[in-house]
């Protein structure tokens, strides 16, 4: 792919914590193989600074033209421009990189559809490890998958969930279990905080996820702890992540893990599923 018109053009929905590593990722690391060709942004003075801190000169468009002008979408915004863009990008035939996995549980009859359209649905692990292994697992029987989430009080204050049930967390003491249930009920609940579920529940195909979150003012960093039990394996992984640095509710790990996933699609050589 080194002539520059065989470079796929790529065009990035969202330019926070998450949009910046990845622009500047693309920018300087995949300059060969891949064209940053456009940012989308709700605040444009967002998308103008980030453009500022890259060598090469993407355009600044709305959503629409962006789908229309790239084939390879990335999608860093939120749940609802991942629906809006997740519906688009199949239905032209482009590809897509979601993060705000609950797109996808309101939009899986897409993904039977995305082949016939000729478009590819990529998902990063984000802020979780061993989806290789739940992959594994889901081709046999998953008898159980749990998933645990801790996070720092400012991790999770301003979640409409936390307002309606009236849970405050200013001030806490001690840990508290703030939710349990379902991955659908944590999506909705909790839209911003725990994609990693959504994750979960994708790459294992098993209905019944059990979601706990918690908030603990003793952590400063966000926990993710994960059982998996099947006939052949027995999975236990923790996971500590650092907070980025530009915004609490998102991990630095599901940056490099998009950062990861990119390099995977455009290099030849493929370690794991």
């Amino acid at each position: 792919m080194s002539n520059k018109s065989k470079k796929k053009k790529i065009g990035i929905v969202g330019c926070g914590a998450i949009g910046e590593g990845v622009a500047l990722f693309i920018d300087r690391k995949l300059k060969k193989e891949a064209d940053l060709f456009a940012l989308a942004e709700l605040d444009k003075t967002k998308a103008i600074c980030l453009k500022r801190r890259l060598k090469c000169n993407p355009k600044i468009l709305e959503i629409d033209s962006l789908i229309d002008a790239v084939d390879l979408i990335i999608e860093v915004a939120s749940q609802e421009a991942a629906d809006y863009i997740l519906k688009r990008a199949v239905r032209k035939g482009k590809d897509v990189i979601i993060l705000s996995m609950g797109a996808l549980l309101k939009n899986r009859s897409l993904l039977k559809k995305a082949p016939i359209k000729g478009s590819t649905v990529y998902i990063p692990s984000g802020a979780i490890c061993g989806v290789d292994g739940l992959n594994a697992l889901s081709v046999s029987r998953i008898r159980r998958v749990c998933l645990t989430t801790s996070k720092p009080p400012r991790g999770l204050i301003g979640a409409k969930y936390l307002k309606d049930k009236r849970i405050k967390l200013k001030g806490l003491k001690k840990e508290r279990v703030v939710f349990k249930g379902t991955v659908k009920e944590a999506i909705k609940s909790f839209p911003k905080n725990i994609n990693v579920a959504a994750t979960l529940l994708m790459a294992s195909n098993f209905k019944d996820v059990k979601v706990f979150i918690k908030a603990d003012p003793g952590l400063r960093r966000n926990t993710h702890n994960v059982e998996i039990e099947a006939k052949e394996a027995r999975i236990s992984i923790n996971i500590e992540n650092i907070p980025s640095a530009k915004n609490p509710k998102t991990s630095a790990l599901t940056i490099l893990s998009t950062q990861a996933l990119l390099k995977k699609i455009f290099s030849s050589f493929k370690i794991g599923s």
